[in-house]
């Protein structure tokens, strides 16, 4: 069985991330993780939560991937780094969990700094097979969007700095039947308790990742139960 942990950001490229990719990396080894996947903060057509330089669209990008490549680079056989994305649009201060994008696709979709929601997205996601999630979905400042846009949500969000409100995210994903997801939010380590996803195989890139979240293969991690 393999432990995952689905939401984790650096020092590099978010600007609320504390810990360097290095050290997450590290930190993650020591708890028994076999991967992560580094989902650090992209906010296109919005003021930056990363650390870009400018705005121009390639520039943004560079700093989004600064922390996964530098994550990247301590990978090794038995411990797998992915790439992933904590996205937010214009309309809203609502987060998104990407999983099985990768650099090229965002590449090819400057228009993303135009939309206000999550709708354009969600059906660009499925046309390429990715995963989409809604992180923390009842964090104060969060809205409401339509479930039928979500692959699922996370139910379990381990950033202790907040009230996700865990227990109402896991009634709503009962109540609309989404895939739900738990996810450590690891900006700093002493203020996150750890969560992720136990799976039988090790996912070979990001593709399969996403589709293994899709087809409901994987067991929850909470600090409370294995689910």
């Amino acid at each position: 069985m393999y432990l995952i942990d689905t939401h984790v950001h650096t020092a590099e490229s978010s600007n609320c991330g504390r810990v360097p990719a290095e050290k997450q990396v590290e930190y993650y080894k020591g708890a028994g993780y076999s991967g992560i996947v580094i989902t650090d903060h992209f906010c296109p057509g919005k003021p930056n939560l990363e650390k870009s330089p400018s705005e121009k669209w390639s520039d943004c990008l560079d700093a989004h991937e600064k922390g996964f490549l530098a994550a990247k680079s301590f990978e090794t056989p038995d411990f797998r780094v992915y790439y992933g994305m904590e996205i937010r649009f214009k309309g809203s201060d609502n987060d998104y969990l990407v999983f099985g994008a990768d650099r090229a696709f965002f590449d090819a979709h400057e228009e993303l700094t135009e939309q206000e929601d999550a709708a354009y997205f969600s059906s660009l996601a499925r046309s390429e097979g990715m995963a989409f999630y809604q992180a923390h979905p009842f964090r104060n400042h969060m809205v409401i969007v339509d479930p039928g846009l979500l692959d699922g949500i996370e139910v379990y969000n381990g950033n202790s700095g907040h009230n996700s409100r865990n227990d109402i995210a896991e009634m709503w994903a009962e109540k609309y039947h989404l895939r739900r997801l738990s996810g450590t939010d690891c900006h700093t380590r002493w203020m996150a308790s750890p969560g992720g996803i136990f799976l039988e195989r090790l996912p070979k890139d990001e593709k399969e990742l996403a589709s293994m979240l899709l087809n409901n293969e994987y067991r929850l991690r909470t600090p409370t139960e294995e689910v």
